[in-house]
């Protein structure tokens, strides 16, 4: 058996959508509702459709043995989360363009600062590790490998990467 053989094809699934009658899809419009509270910009008429879209464009494989209901719930509830981190970020986002406006800060600054956090890690050097590796953008897993640090040591010394760094240049920082 292959892995075709396990996912609904897009025609099956069309099929299946095709047949929904009244109560099936007030059923899936409750769900809808449901996974859709504390979205921002979107409503629960929008997360559907979008599950939907999703589903029938074959983006979002239906495994065989899986019911509609259980299935499209789980598609809204993902999309739904991945809509609210997106919201998170634009918050984020929009609250940097809030910042008063200060001096940019020139490339020999940059380094002095960078030279500087990395002195304050000298003494721990899987933070140090991590740090530069956030300078460089690489991934957890990549970073986690070349340190040779599993999950729960990457997550320790991350949060004293953090604290150290929180402590030496924002003080204030935790306050705010």
């Amino acid at each position: 058996m292959t892995d075709q053989d396990d996912i609904l094809s897009i025609e099956e699934v069309g099929r299946i959508l095709s047949r929904l009658r009244q109560a099936d899809l007030l059923r899936l419009a409750a769900l809808a509702r449901t996974w859709a509270i504390g979205l921002d910009r979107r409503d629960s008429t929008d997360l559907l459709n979008e599950a939907l879209c999703r589903v029938l464009s074959g983006q979002r494989p239906w495994p065989i043995d899986v019911p509609l209901p259980a299935f499209l719930s789980q598609v809204m509830r993902s999309i739904a989360s991945q809509w609210r981190h997106e919201d998170a970020r634009e918050l984020l986002a929009e609250d940097c363009n809030e910042i008063p406006d200060e001096p940019a800060m020139n490339s020999a600054e940059f380094v002095d600062l960078v030279h500087n956090m990395r002195a304050a890690l000298d003494d721990d050097a899987p933070a140090q590790g991590i740090f530069d590796h956030v300078l460089q953008q690489t991934s957890r897993d990549l970073t986690r490998m070349h340190l040779g640090l599993d999950a729960t040591g990457y997550d320790t010394a991350r949060r004293r990467m953090i604290r150290t760094l929180q402590r030496k240049f924002s003080p204030d920082w935790n306050s705010k």
